[in-house]
This record gives C-alpha cells, structure tokens and sequence, in this order.
C-alpha cells in the first residue's frame, strides 16, 4: 500500500495537511501509524513538536528511524495493543494522531481506548478516517459491486468501515468528542470499476444531492469527555461535509485509470518509494 507519500502542506484536500493543521506547535506527540514519517518530519521541522512514533511494517520503522525526526520508534501491531504494552506512555502526550489507522483493526475501540490513555489532561486526539458512503460506494453497491481496491476508501486491508453517522456514534461511545472537523472530497466515482453514468439519471442526481457523497475522507479534532454526545458530534461532522463539486480532472482520470486497471503499478510505485 502507498501508506508513504509526500506531505504537501499547499495541498489542503489532503488529511495529513489537515493533521497538521490541527496539531498545536511544540505539543509532544504519538503518531501511531507513522509510515514513513512525512507528517512527523514537519511536525518536528516546522511545528517544533517532540514526535514519538508507532508503526507496523518494518522497512517504515527503519525508514523512520533513519528520519532523525523521532525521538522514538515502536514497531507494533495495534491489534495486540493492551494498557500494559506501553506502561511508560500513560498520560504522557499533548496530542495523539491516528490517520488512517482505525479502519485497519480487528477491534479498533479497543485500541482507541487504550491510546487515550496516553494522553494528557486537557490533550487533543486527531483522527481521520474514510467514508464508505462516498458516491463511487454507494453506485457500485447499487450495481452489485464492491471490488477492493490497493488503496482509498475500499483498501483491501480495511476491516471497519465507517458513514459520518456510525462514525459519530463510535467515537461518542469510546468517550470522544469531536471539536472541529474538516473533509477530504473526491469525485463522485472516486476509485471504483463503475460510474455514475451507469445509473438511472434519477438515481445518479439522489446520489450528488447528498454533500456527503464528495466526502472520502473525515479529519477532526477531538477530546476526551466523559458522556461524550453522539449529536454532537453529528452536527459537527454534518457542517464539515460542504457542498463541494470536485471535478473529475484530467490527473484524477488517470489516477482512477491505473487503480482499476493497472493496480500492480501501485506496488512498483511502493517499492520505489521505499528504497529511497
């Protein structure tokens, strides 16, 4: 998976530009699932922030810990995570971030919980995750598919898949509340085989009245509270969502030509990216 990219922060459709536009400068910091430490890199150069950093795959680990952007490393797999994995990080951050990370765990509250233990009085969690209920989802499903794809919204290694609405109860039910929230939009066909085109012009025009159908991605700032409000949350992440248009540009095109016909091209691209 291309989990190792460049951060752009000119580029604010992203959610690691966002991430770090939600981090406070000088904030001591657990990026848990790191990757290679693009996001790390200019939290430390740019924000002055302390970074520690959680990772899964090895050759990331080593990437990171050739970055000497971190002040430590773990390689750890986040479905074996327990309160006693990491005693020495209890209440100990500023700000904990999981972009991306939740939908790839076997029981992602559960690993939620533990990590807010980490965290300060007063400290912020940032989270972004992706939303199974973009327009590319919902026309495939009603075309009968559901193809996974290397990366996006349907990666084949996500297992949890969240709608603004589940995603709001989740976190309300591990005792978080969002604060502020901003979106990643994409076209209406996003990454998958079949288009709006393929649909009843009724049906395709239900679809892009939704604004959420141009969300792929949710990135917020969060707290802990205790009784944490599940509307709440719902209006912040429903005024997140505006009615943005993207249109399908010519990269776009491309970019969707390669994820549904060329895949294996993505891996090549991976590797590249790593030996660097």
């Amino acid at each position: 998976m291309l989990y190792c990219k460049s951060l752009n922060l000119v580029e604010q459709n992203d959610s690691l530009s966002l991430l770090y536009g939600f981090a406070k400068p000088g904030s001591l910091v657990l990026d848990v699932g790191c990757a290679c430490g693009d996001l790390a890199r200019a939290l430390h150069e740019r924000k002055n922030c302390r970074v520690w950093g959680v990772e899964y795959q090895a050759k990331s680990v080593n990437a990171c810990q050739k970055s000497g952007v971190f002040e430590e490393v773990r390689q750890q797999d986040l479905n074996r995570l327990t309160a006693e994995t990491f005693p020495e990080y209890a209440g100990r951050f500023d700000c904990i971030i999981c972009g991306d990370v939740l939908e790839h765990l076997s029981d992602p509250g559960a690993v939620l919980k533990v990590l807010c233990s980490y965290l300060k009085t007063g400290g912020e969690l940032l989270v972004s995750l992706p939303n199974v209920a973009h327009g590319s989802i919902k026309a495939n499903l009603l075309l009968n598919d559901f193809t996974y794809t290397p990366l996006g919204i349907l990666d084949r290694t996500h297992l949890h898949f969240y709608t603004w609405r589940s995603m709001a109860a989740f976190l309300a039910g591990c005792g978080v509340q969002i604060t502020e929230a901003r979106t990643v939009v994409m076209p209406l066909d996003g990454w998958q085989p079949h288009g709006q085109a393929e649909l009843p012009a009724e049906v395709a025009a239900f679809i892009a009245a939704d604004k959420h159908s141009y969300v792929m991605q949710y990135v917020m700032r969060c707290r802990l509270q205790s009784g944490a409000s599940v509307s709440a949350n719902l209006r912040i992440l429903d005024k997140s969502a505006l009615d943005k248009t993207p249109k399908a540009n010519i990269m776009f095109k491309i970019k969707r030509l390669v994820m549904t016909k060329m895949p294996f091209v993505l891996q090549y691209l991976e590797a590249w990216r790593l030996r660097r």
